[in-house]
C-alpha cells in the first residue's frame, strides 16, 4: 500500500509540473508606433517639405524571449488612383530583445508626379522567424506655394563650356552644324521642352508637379541658331528635374558677339 500511495504521488507532481508549462500559441515579438508630438500616425495628412518623426518600439515575446533578428521598413508610394508609383524597402539586422527605430527627418518631397498616398510597413522578425507587423497608410498634401521668379543669363565664349547652366542640371559645351547651341542635361537630370503657353499657366507648386507629370524627356535642345541674327527673340519653354527639384526656364533673347570666335549668349527667366 505504501508503494501505491508513493506512485500516486508521483503522478500528482508530474501533472503539476505539466499544468505550469502550458503551450505557446501566439510565439511572435511585438511591434507598436510610436506617439507622440509631430510623430507620424495613421490617417494622417502629411505635408511635403516637412520632417515629422517616425517611430516603432520592437520587443521579443514576453514568453519565448527569443532575441530579434530583423527590422524591416517598406515604404509605398501610390498617386491618386492608388496605383503603385515607386517603393522602398530597407532592412536592419538587430539583436537582443527589444528594438527601437526613429527618423525625426521622415517626410516626402516634391516630385514631378502627384502623390496620393503612401503606405509604411514596419516588421519585426525573431530568431526563429516568427514576425510582427504594423502599417500606417498617410495621405500626401501638396500645398500650393507660389512661385518665385529669377532671371538667368548662360552664356558661351568661344569654344569654353557655357556658364548659368549647372544649377538647372544643364550643360552648353558645343555647337552642331548648321550652327546650334545644343543643351544637354547633366548627368542624373532629365530635360523636358514644353508648349510656350505652360510659362503663364503654371505659378504654384502644385501647378509645376502636374506640369511635369506625363511629360516625355528629350536628350537635347538644338534649335537657336548661333550663326544667325546678332539678336534673336525666342518663345522657347525648357524644363529640368535635378537633384529632386523641377525648374521651368523660359529662354527669351539670344545674343551674340564676334571677335575671332563668338560669344553667344542666352537669357530669360525660371521658376
Amino acid at each position: 500500500m505504501k508503494k501505491l500511495a508513493l506512485a500516486l504521488v508521483c503522478l500528482v507532481s508530474v501533472a503539476f509540473l505539466a499544468s505550469c508549462d502550458p503551450e505557446i500559441t501566439n510565439p511572435q515579438p511585438t511591434i507598436a508606433v510610436m506617439t507622440g508630438e509631430n510623430f507620424v500616425y495613421d490617417g494622417q495628412v502629411l505635408d511635403v517639405n516637412t520632417d515629422y518623426s517616425l517611430g516603432f518600439n520592437a520587443a521579443s515575446n514576453s514568453q519565448t524571449l527569443k532575441e530579434l533578428k530583423t527590422f524591416t521598413l517598406s515604404i509605398k508610394i501610390l498617386d491618386n488612383d492608388g496605383e503603385e508609383m515607386d517603393s522602398n524597402v530597407n532592412t536592419i539586422d538587430v539583436s537582443g530583445t527589444e528594438y527601437q527605430y526613429l527618423d525625426e527627418e521622415f517626410g516626402f518631397v516634391l516630385r514631378s508626379e502627384i502623390i496620393g498616398k503612401a503606405e509604411i510597413t514596419a516588421t519585426i522578425t525573431d530568431v526563429d522567424g516568427q514576425l510582427a507587423t504594423t502599417t500606417l497608410v498617410v495621405s500626401i498634401n501638396m500645398p500650393a506655394e507660389p512661385l518665385t521668379i529669377t532671371d538667368f543669363t548662360w552664356n558661351r565664349h568661344g569654344a569654353a563650356d557655357a556658364t548659368g547652366l549647372a544649377e538647372f542640371g544643364l550643360k552648353w559645351t558645343k555647337n552642331e552644324r548648321a550652327i546650334y547651341a545644343v543643351i544637354e542635361p547633366l548627368a542624373g537630370a532629365t530635360l523636358y521642352k514644353f508648349e510656350p503657353s505652360v510659362w503663364n499657366q503654371v505659378t504654384t507648386t502644385v501647378e509645376k508637379a502636374a506640369a511635369f507629370e506625363g511629360m516625355v524627356s528629350i536628350s537635347q535642345w538644338k534649335e537657336f541658331n548661333t550663326a544667325g541674327a546678332v539678336n534673336q527673340d525666342l518663345d522657347v519653354v525648357l524644363g529640368s528635374i535635378y537633384n529632386g527639384e523641377m525648374y521651368l526656364m523660359h529662354v527669351t533673347h539670344g545674343h551674340i558677339e564676334s571677335f575671332k570666335g563668338t560669344d553667344v549668349t542666352l537669357t530669360g527667366q525660371a521658376k
